[in-house]
């Protein structure tokens, strides 16, 4: 029993320090570097204009009914319906779009891409238009 209760405390404390380095990376996005746009290995709209059908995903599907478009911007907060995995891009070098760093998505919000902080749900970085 004693041996027991000594593997449930050691298991509680890597997820304390799981945590704690969770959170660690979280703080890298509040450094998120949007100078990005002028690498040219991150050149989505040429890679779009010859790629045309690679953007051309299909019909986005709001997570509320009643729910229509607004244009967002940066430090807005999202409902976490936004941001589930659903509308997740889960391979954006396929985009060319840059990693995200952990704690962070790319997500689909109709024809734009947002990164978003996964933890809060505000909104890091925008591209209008993106999709069509």
């Amino acid at each position: 029993m004693r041996e027991q209760r000594r593997d449930w405390r050691e298991d509680r404390r890597d997820d304390r320090r799981d945590w704690r380095n969770d959170r660690r990376d979280y703080r890298q996005a509040r450094n998120w570097d949007r100078q990005w746009r002028n690498d040219r290995r991150y050149d989505w709209q040429s890679y779009r204009y010859s790629n045309r059908n690679l953007f051309h995903i299909g019909r986005y599907y709001a997570p509320y009914r009643n729910h229509s478009y607004n244009r967002l911007s940066i430090g807005l907060f999202l409902g976490s319906g936004f941001y589930g995995d659903n509308y997740w891009i889960s391979d954006p070098w396929q985009y060319r779009l840059p990693p995200a760093y952990p704690g962070t998505r790319w997500v689909r919000y109709y024809d734009d891409v947002l990164l978003v902080d996964v933890y809060s749900g505000e909104v890091i970085d925008v591209i209008y238009d993106f999709f069509w």
